[in-house]
């Protein structure tokens, strides 16, 4: 991750915030497709090879095929729809190069069996090798001095190379993928499951991405390319909670068959390590954003600092948003879920066009703010649960003064 946040900021360095921002807008776009081709599915997956791995052969294949109709589907429409609405070529190729992973997504569950079984050691390798391999292509990029789309072409053969090596582990340890068998009657009752899962995961991606995609609308390329910045220094710590939910699911899940009691213990310290390593996170991150945005981008990304400072302390509500999200899947509370991402995503969007025309990207910044807060701890107020994951998450909020009490 540190390897490529540095060659991030030499590519939004070389790029600069017209064409970074035309990048990251474009990105964004693709982001809310491809929730819509995972249709709620990898979750729901994972607790089901947690709990039947015997089954994995079926589990994946149905998997598998579902994402691969809808990837396919989503992909032709999105280029369609694009190729209507506008007439740079440019803009087209950018969805065709940074698109091509919705056509890789059905593998993606390759990742979801690694994660089940706590092997994420094996999707490190694969994600290190690509990601060492391609930050030399991107510095490469900048020395040859390509153009946007040659960092396109970039981005998508990372994927490949990615997911290639992907299936290579997973034929190296567990089998091979032609063992995998769909079925029609698990694939409809996987359906009938996941599609709470699914608007849940689109509406948390609306008020993930939606800001730099109604600033791109409203305000231009430039905007986008300031607010990308900021968000890439403050996001970059996201994989923290996505890591530990991975390895820590299992044992959550395993709580909960032993002891109600073990598990409700598990579930305090899961939040209190999560809102630990948050604060550890936006504190220096919100103090020395100008110095950070001066010091990795220069004077021509300026405008990205207030951005930075605002933006940082979302990380709270993202870490306690997955810590939370693990819990409303082990008690398979989908619909709650899906409300909470709504009411995030409503909130967001409205306070969007209030806040943009007036404060420009610090606006987008509040409103992701607020309503990570609403969407991830605040609507836990109205989660009728005997483990009482409100109260909980406040307390996870106080975890600087629990720890030095616990000290003493």
């Amino acid at each position: 991750m540190v390897v490529s946040l540095f060659v991030s900021i030499a590519v939004a360095r070389y790029l600069g915030p017209e064409d970074f921002g035309l990048y990251h807008y474009v990105l964004s776009i693709v982001a809310l497709v491809s929730v819509i081709t995972n249709l709620g599915l990898h979750s729901l997956a994972k607790r089901e090879l947690v709990e039947h791995p015997e089954q994995r052969d079926t589990i994946l294949g149905t998997c598998f095929v579902l994402n691969l109709f809808a990837g396919l589907i989503a992909y032709a429409a999105m280029l369609w729809i694009v190729s209507v609405v506008s007439d740079s070529s440019l803009t087209l190729g950018l969805f065709a190069l940074l698109g091509g992973g919705l056509l890789l997504g059905p593998l993606k569950c390759i990742e979801v069996w690694f994660q089940s079984q706590v092997r994420s050691d094996l999707s490190f390798w694969a994600s290190s090798l690509s990601l060492s391999l391609f930050a030399a292509a991107k510095v490469a990029a900048i020395f040859l001095q390509a153009d946007l789309l040659g960092f396109a072409y970039i981005f998508l053969c990372e994927l490949v190379v990615l997911t290639g090596l992907q299936v290579f582990l997973y034929r190296r340890h567990f089998g091979r993928l032609l063992a995998w068998r769909p079925e029609r009657r698990l694939a409809m009752d996987y359906l009938k499951q996941a599609w709470p899962l699914l608007l849940s995961g689109l509406a948390v991606t609306v008020y993930m991405k939606i800001d730099q995609v109604m600033l791109g609308a409203m305000l231009g390329d430039v905007a986008v390319g300031q607010y990308s910045v900021a968000v890439r220094i403050s996001s970059i710590w996201y994989f923290v909670p996505t890591l530990l939910a991975t390895s820590l699911f299992p044992a959550i899940l395993n709580a909960r068959k032993q002891s109600g009691q073990l598990y409700t213990s598990r579930l305090q310290h899961y939040f209190d390590l999560n809102a630990g390593l948050a604060y550890l996170v936006c504190l220096p991150l919100s103090l020395a954003a100008p110095w950070i945005i001066a010091l990795l981008f220069g004077a021509d990304y300026a405008a990205a600092a207030p951005i930075l400072t605002i933006h940082a302390w979302s990380s709270i509500f993202v870490f306690l948003g997955v810590a939370r999200g693990q819990y409303l899947l082990a008690e398979k509370m989908f619909k709650f879920a899906f409300a909470c991402a709504l009411a995030g995503a409503i909130t967001n969007i409205g306070m969007n066009f209030v806040l943009i025309p007036r404060f420009g990207g610090l606006g987008a910044a509040i409103a992701t703010l607020v309503s990570y807060a609403i969407s991830a701890v605040l609507s836990s107020v109205f989660l009728s649960s005997p483990h009482a994951v409100f109260k909980r998450q406040l307390l996870s909020l106080l975890v600087p003064r629990l720890l030095l009490s616990r000290g003493k």
